[in-house]
């Protein structure tokens, strides 16, 4: 049976940031079971400008006589001065032995800025106390990153969130179950969960990077993952169209760096393989302007760069991806390199994927066409928490705001609705997960990007990437003379980027009316 720890709030209502603690800790173990008290009222009750530790003690002795119930072990969550009867100014403590610990908010961003983070180091710490309550917090120095060390210089408390350690001693303890009963002997279900949790809380445990369609903007992805992976380690790659692209070259090995040169040198125009004379052949004959053979031999050589094989490369050799497409009937095709069509050649899912409606030929799936992966799943987050509802994730959503007047053409333009969708709810639901990146005013379509294009894409996506970051309010993130800095670098190329596709466009119109003037002059000499 999981240990069943109870959350209570105390004289302030903390309830929504316990809810998001206990819910990243619970959703990557099943051992020790956090869940927020039934009994919300009672804790908001107890108002007091400080309190001490008795105080809490008895408060919640008479908690379990009130209510009764089966309540083996409560953590009570305060935001005022808590002392002790040897400290005066204390975070935590606990009667472990009756399952009851207190942990206090107040002037705890002195230290750590992630209060979530914060609650979750205490219900992880405490949850080992109640696995062996004789374990005593000792003040060696040597060992003063472990999750026992007494922290009297409470600077060091980051210092043991970042390092997730137990040290050697305690760790025997509470695989021994040292000191007889309550204590209990650790199983390896338990030693595996609280490893697991430690690492929620340092901030290694893996996570999905899950990733929006959008053609050629997805280059910004690059951008962003240069900042992200500084903080965060993704096992899970997931995406379509664009999306597809960056999840299959980093699940193939590539770090965002390299995916950045690679694909500043690439002529994306070159995936425009077809002479102009043939695109509205293939477009009334085959569904599609160009036939994608050259982007489909590209990734298969970017894959190649990685992945030494003979045959050719399947998405089951890819590390943790999982892509998208499109088809009519059953609709979704998806291909994971762990599960459904993972014998798939990975350079064709992909191509599949990148389907973009009537400008690329559509591929052949199961006997039925398959399309763009963003024509149901172009932001695929939706889609790939119903399958990995507790998996932890950080999103890249592509979004052109307001509107531009240097768009091409119109169907450029219908292209860029028709794939992005109304995406907002998702967004907006788990806003704090999704990195969101402005790419106006470049197109879905615009293949022949300029030098100064692809740095603008590249600057934008670093930009939000570090905002994101900051508003995260990470312990060592970014600070915000670097985030503004980013932000003016990438407003700047934008306006840049304006400038010169407005001039383009004069440039075009001069053009234009200086043909029809040549041709009314010769016309005006013919009639002559």
């Amino acid at each position: 049976m999981p240990y069943d720890i109870e959350l209570m709030s105390v004289g302030e209502d903390l309830y929504p940031t316990l809810q998001a603690a206990a819910s990243s800790l619970n959703g990557v173990q099943h051992e020790f079971s956090f869940r927020l008290t039934s009994q919300r009222q009672s804790g908001l009750a107890l108002r007091r400008s400080d309190y001490t530790t008795a105080q809490i003690w008895a408060f919640l002795r008479d908690q379990r006589d009130k209510f009764g119930g089966n309540r083996p072990y409560i953590i009570a969550f305060i935001n005022a001065p808590l002392k002790s009867s040897e400290l005066q100014n204390i975070f935590g403590s606990h009667e472990a032995a009756e399952g009851l610990a207190v942990v206090t908010l107040h002037s705890h961003q002195h230290y750590v800025k992630e209060t979530e983070r914060f609650c979750s180091y205490y219900m992880v710490r405490y949850a080992m106390s109640f696995v062996n309550p004789f374990i005593k917090a000792h003040n060696d120095a040597t060992r003063r990153r472990c999750y026992f060390h007494k922290k009297l210089y409470k600077p060091e408390i980051l210092e043991s969130m970042d390092s997730g350690e137990v040290c050697d001693e305690c760790q025997e303890k509470l695989d021994q179950g040292t000191g007889g009963p309550p204590a209990r002997r650790l199983g390896d279900d338990e030693r595996e969960a609280l490893n697991q949790m430690r690492k929620v809380v340092a901030g290694t445990y893996p996570r999905a990077i899950v990733m929006k369609g959008g053609g050629v903007k997805g280059l910004a992805f690059a951008g962003a993952l240069v900042e992200l992976e500084r903080y965060f380690y993704f096992d899970r790659h997931v995406g379509a169209s664009a999306g597809a692209i960056a999840a299959v070259l980093l699940a193939a090995g590539y770090t965002p760096s390299e995916l950045v040169k690679s694909l500043s040198e690439k002529s994306f125009r070159d995936f425009m393989d077809a002479p102009l004379w043939r695109v509205p052949v293939n477009l009334i004959l085959r569904r599609g302007c160009y036939p994608g053979t050259h982007f489909q031999d590209w990734i298969s050589g970017m894959l190649a760069k990685k992945i030494t094989r003979e045959d050719e490369i399947k998405m089951r050799d890819l590390d943790g991806a999982l892509i998208y497409a499109t088809r009519r009937g059953p609709g979704t095709v998806t291909f994971d390199s762990k599960g459904e069509r993972q014998d798939t050649v990975a350079s064709f899912a992909t191509r599949c994927s990148m389907s973009i409606p009537f400008f690329f030929v559509p591929q052949w799936v199961d006997g039925r066409r398959a399309y763009d992966g963003g024509l149901r799943n172009n932001f695929p987050l939706s889609r790939f928490l119903e399958t990995h509802p507790k998996t932890p994730f950080i999103a890249l959503y592509l979004r052109a705001q307001g509107n531009d007047k240097n768009v091409k053409w119109m169907g450029a333009d219908l292209l860029d609705i028709w794939l992005d969708g109304e995406e907002r709810q998702v967004v907006d639901q788990h806003r704090k997960d999704v990195v969101v990146i402005d790419t106006n005013p470049v197109g879905t379509v615009d293949f022949k990007l300029t030098p100064v294009e692809k740095d603008f894409l590249l600057k934008v996506g670093r930009a939000a990437a570090l905002k994101f970051l900051r508003d995260r309010k990470l312990d060592r993130g970014p600070d915000d003379v670097l985030v503004q800095s980013a932000d003016s670098e990438a407003e700047r190329c934008r306006s840049e980027v304006r400038r010169l596709r407005a001039w383009k466009q004069v440039r075009r119109g001069i053009a234009i009316g200086v043909v029809v003037l040549l041709f009314l002059v010769a016309k005006t000499v013919a009639n002559g």
